[in-house]
C-alpha cells in the first residue's frame, strides 16, 4: 500500500483510502499538491536616509523621530544634527530649544560643520534667561 501523501478534506475519504485503496485514491495521490502560501514579505526596515528626506520636506512622522533617536543614541552625526533641527523647530514633536541646544553641542563634538554656531544662535535667540543660566551652570560642571 502506498504511503498517503495528499491531504484529503473529508475523513471518510481519508479512512477509505487507508483501509481499501483503489484507483480513485491513487488518482488523488497523483494530483499535484497545492503550493504552500508564500510567507508574507516583510517591509524593508526604515532607513535613516528616508527619515531625513521626510524631515527636509516637512513630512516627518513619529516613526522617523524614533529612528532618529536610535541613531542619535548610536552617535550618528547626521542623525544628531537632524534631530537637533527637529527638536528646535517642533518637527513631528513639540519644540524644545533647550534640548536642541544640547543636541547641537553633541553634533559639534561629532564634527558636524556649523553645529557650534547653531548652538550659539540658539543660546542667544531661543533660550530664556533662566534656560541660559541652566546652560551656564551645567557647562561649568564639565
Amino acid at each position: 500500500m502506498p504511503a498517503a501523501r495528499a491531504q484529503f478534506y473529508d475523513l471518510d475519504g481519508t479512512y477509505h483510502c487507508v483501509t481499501a485503496p483503489n484507483a480513485a485514491c491513487n488518482d488523488r495521490l497523483d494530483e499535484p499538491q497545492k503550493p504552500a502560501t508564500p510567507p508574507t514579505l516583510k517591509e524593508d526596515p526604515p532607513r535613516l536616509e528616508d527619515a531625513i528626506a521626510r524631515v527636509k520636506t516637512g513630512a516627518a512622522t513619529a516613526a522617523d523621530i524614533r529612528l532618529l533617536d536610535n541613531a542619535v543614541a548610536a552617535k550618528d552625526a547626521r542623525a544628531v544634527e537632524v534631530m537637533a533641527w527637529c527638536t528646535l523647530n517642533g518637527i513631528a514633536m513639540p519644540a524644545d530649544p533647550m534640548r536642541a541646544y544640547w543636541l547641537y553641542g553633541e553634533a559639534a563634538s561629532l564634527g558636524v560643520a556649523n553645529a557650534r554656531m547653531n548652538q550659539l544662535a540658539i543660546y542667544k535667540t531661543r533660550l530664556t534667561s533662566e534656560q541660559r543660566q541652566q546652560v551656564l551652570v551645567q557647562e561649568s560642571r564639565h
